[in-house]
């Protein structure tokens, strides 16, 4: 298979479509995960804690929304991607097909 992959021409679209497709998951995990982050650190809530004998409000990061942001961009990025790989993968085989 992997003698398969390396040679040009060799490869059918499908496959090629696949691998790329898989491989892109690793750069767009990485953006939805600075993206979760982002919203982490940039959005608060007020909490009330105990400082001595008063309670005061402090500015907390909203750990719960950056991690569901994330995830969500996570998904809305792979269903883009999968689009762009299916018209690709259309471009290809009308190529391929034109032969």
């Amino acid at each position: 298979m992997w003698n398969k992959l390396f040679k040009f021409g060799e490869t059918p679209p499908i496959r090629l479509i696949t691998v790329l497709f898989y491989a892109g998951w690793i750069p767009i995990a990485y953006k939805a995960a600075l993206f979760g982050e982002e919203i982490y650190r940039t959005n608060t809530y007020m909490t009330t804690v105990k400082e001595g004998y008063f309670y005061t409000a402090k500015a907390v990061n909203d750990l719960p929304k950056g991690f569901v942001y994330g995830v969500v961009a996570f998904a809305v990025a792979v269903v883009i991607w999968k689009v762009f790989c299916e018209i690709l993968l259309i471009v290809l085989r009308f190529f391929e097909a034109s032969k």
